[in-house]
């Protein structure tokens, strides 16, 4: 059982390619997305149409066009990317007609919710912490 599909995942990593090269100040080609996030990219253009939709990302137009953020990325919360595309983050979504157990999978569903209630930028200390392994085992 998955708790995420690859839909969602591949559209974590896209936009967190986007906000990775925000510094770029220029919008992003789709091809250069998928070859940096290893996403196919007509997956990628199923994706973004969503993504788009959300305002969560924009495109631009023409040969200096592309895709970029819509939103300040701190603004951007890993759980709006994954809601957008997956839908509520939940392990169940039922009652159960036991107290006990709809007790529980509440307590569960808001864990869950704030595990993904982070913002994009949380994926920054996971960054570092590769190039730290990387760096030490070298």
């Amino acid at each position: 059982m998955a708790l995420l599909t690859k839909k969602s995942i591949y559209g974590l990593m896209a936009i967190y390619e986007l906000y990775s090269r925000k510094e770029d100040l220029k919008p992003m080609h789709l091809k250069d997305i998928s070859k940096a996030t290893d996403v196919p990219q007509s997956y990628l253009e199923q994706i973004f149409i969503e993504l788009k939709k959300a305002n969560l990302i924009s495109s631009t137009r023409g040969a200096k066009g592309g895709y970029s953020i819509s939103k300040r990325e701190k603004e951007i919360l890993i759980k709006d990317i994954l809601v957008v595309l997956d839908g509520e983050i939940c392990t169940i979504k039922d009652r159960t007609n036991n107290p006990v157990f709809d007790t529980f999978f509440n307590d569960c569903n808001r864990e869950l919710n704030a595990i993904f209630d982070k913002p994009l930028s949380y994926i920054d200390d996971y960054k570092q912490l590769i190039a730290n392994q990387i760096n030490y085992s070298i």
